[in-house]
């Protein structure tokens, strides 16, 4: 009797899947989970995964997961099924189903051998004989296949490496046993006692000089394992004074299997034995299929390993959707640096840097009340789907159509600020801040080293935008905005008010900046600023402060710029641009 777990999603064709003994089977929508539901939006990337073990279904959710598992109803962490059970994810539905064996398959006739190395034996195993059920009679140990996620979690690479070797030649009864780079660079070997190893890196004379035979992995069994993988191949040889393959004497079988794992090198699995070990062609078959096993499961355990880490890594900055898109990308190439057009926000919060320098102690006091506030402003860019660049002290810098492009990502950004400068002003009772946007080209992409890196952006509207944010304190107002994103911005999200031309202290460019007020605005104010921004670059001094001045007293863009109006009046510059000149940043 075999088994197989269907999954059955409202409106799309169901989706079965068959389990094999001992096997994990990872459901998820990630591109690396084994049982791929990527229509159930409700389902994490690496949701829960299931073993069929002695005849039951073993189900246990991923405590990273969003959403529970269902059983009958209620949220369960695990729980086991029997033939006929179910259980639910989302909108998902998936089914314990037990299913009649098929007919075995005849055997593939064996492949032509190179003549001239002596061998008698090619055989490539199929996908469908490596994931069959074991001959319980083999005696191989399968259930040691388990270990693997977890030894890759607490072993160091090499360490890990040489456990697997020890685990592949035991398992097999082999006399020596190597995991090797496609190139051919040791990772981990082991050798039965008296059998010490040698393989390239290491001294053929110190092996000798210790008595021992000097193995070497061959290199035409990697090549055709690395072309099959993860099936895994065999090899025998009759004659052992012929030219072997292995360039070995003393090994009369060998079973080769390869993992590809995306973005290195193949990593390939290796044991070889003598003639009193090879046993009958049904133990070599099993033994084949347990070292292509492994050379799968490691793989995957490597690929979900790194997966896990670059989530991480990536939750960090992307919101979540974007951190989908990355990792289903090939070779996580997105995040490479390049061009991009992008649109920068600057968040700062006003007066905090003055409130606590004082004392190292008066910041702790405050730092709970920090903390709450950068989440809030945090939760609301990554839900706008921006991207969360940098933390400095009290500020925030983010961007947005990177690393993927979004149609609307002016309108985006200007949500968020909008957004971030109302909750902000609830949450905080008492506390200020400013918010500068800009868009424009800029590089984009991991940077750092090779220790260390982090997603930023390079080049001069990133500069300028936190040029624009320190503008927001000598104007008093929340949100100030490049006359790149007015001009983009849609007026149901956003209206852009003009307050003048100015030119930031150590810049040469003169920048047109806009407040971002809600919609849909104040419109005697917008027009005031209009015209009375149109007579002060025109030289009417007076006629600017009388405009401005009809405004109410509490507008404290309109108050700033009467003030410039009233100086220039009284002091009328030798030449006169319209632009307004900073001292300070």
């Amino acid at each position: 009797m075999g088994f197989v777990i269907k999954a059955e999603f409202p409106g799309k064709p169901p989706v079965s899947m068959e389990l094999v003994e001992g096997i994990h089977v990872v459901i998820g929508r990630a591109s690396q989970a084994t049982l791929k539901v990527p229509d159930d939006l409700e389902i994490s990337r690496l949701h829960a995964e299931v073993l069929l073990e002695k005849g039951h279904l073993i189900v246990r959710r991923n405590p990273e997961s969003t959403n529970p598992v269902y059983r009958e109803g209620r949220p369960v962490e695990e729980f086991a099924l029997g033939p006929g059970d179910c259980f639910t994810i989302g909108k998902t539905k998936f089914t314990f189903v037990p299913v009649e064996p098929p007919k075995p398959a005849k055997p593939p006739a064996p492949a032509p051998l190179e003549q001239s190395r002596g061998h008698v034996e090619l055989l490539t195993m199929s996908a469908k004989d490596l994931y069959a059920m074991g001959d319980a009679s083999s005696g191989l140990k399968f259930s040691v296949l388990l270990e693997v996620p977890e030894l890759l979690r607490q072993h160091k690479r090499k360490d890990f490496y040489e456990h697997i070797a020890r685990m592949v030649r035991g398992s097999t009864d082999g006399a020596w046993a190597c995991v090797v780079t496609e190139a051919g660079k040791v990772l981990g070997e082991d050798s039965v006692a008296g059998a010490a190893n040698s393989i390239p890196g290491r001294s053929s004379g110190e092996a000798l000089a210790a008595g021992a035979a000097q193995y070497l992995p061959s290199k035409t069994l990697i090549r055709k394992a690395c072309e099959e993988a993860p099936q895994p191949t065999v090899y025998s040889w009759s004659k052992p004074q012929d030219e072997l393959a292995t360039a070995q004497v003393g090994l009369d079988w060998a079973v080769c299997a390869a993992a590809k794992i995306p973005g290195q090198e193949a990593v390939v699995f290796y044991v070889a034995g003598t003639k009193g070990s090879a046993g009958t062609e049904r133990l070599q078959r099993e033994r084949a299929r347990f070292v292509g096993l492994i050379a799968d499961m490691v793989g995957r355990s490597i690929v979900m390993d790194r997966l896990t880490t670059w989530e991480g890594r990536l939750e960090r900055f992307f919101a979540g959707p974007v951190v989908s898109k990355i990792l289903n990308s090939p070779d996580l190439k997105e995040i490479d640096p390049k061009l991009a057009i992008s649109t920068v926000l600057f968040f700062d919060i006003r007066g905090f840097s003055k409130r606590t320098e004082e004392k190292n102690e008066v910041i702790l006091q405050y730092i709970g009340e920090l903390r709450r506030a950068m989440t809030a402003m945090t939760a609301i860019i990554l839900e706008e789907q921006g991207v969360v660049l940098q933390y400095m002290g009290d500020g925030i810098l983010a961007c947005w159509n990177v690393p993927f492009e979004e149609a609307g990502h002016v309108d985006r950004a200007a949500t968020a600020a909008l957004r971030m400068a109302e909750t902000f002003g609830r949450q905080t009772g008492g506390w200020h801040c400013g918010i500068g946007l800009h868009t424009g080209e800029v590089v984009a992409g991991a940077i750092g080293s090779e220790q260390v890196f982090a997603y930023g952006l390079l080049g001069r509207v990133v500069n300028q935008a936190s040029r624009v944010e320190g503008i927001t304190k000598a104007l008093g107002v929340q949100i100030l905005a490049s006359e790149a994103v007015a001009m983009k911005v849609s007026i149901d999200v956003a209206v852009p008010v003009p307050v003048g031309c100015f030119r930031p202290a150590g810049m040469a460019v003169a920048m047109d900046l806009y407040e971002l007020t809600p919609p849909p605005g104040d419109r005697p104010r917008l027009a005031a600023f209009k015209v009375s921004l149109d007579e002060m670059k025109k030289g009417n001094f007076d006629e600017t402060v009388r405009i401005l001045g009809s405004l109410p007293p509490g507008d404290k863009p309109a108050a700033y710029l009467r003030g410039v109006a009233e100086e220039l009046r009284r002091r009328p510059p030798a030449k006169w641009e319209g632009v307004i000149e900073l001292s300070r940043k």
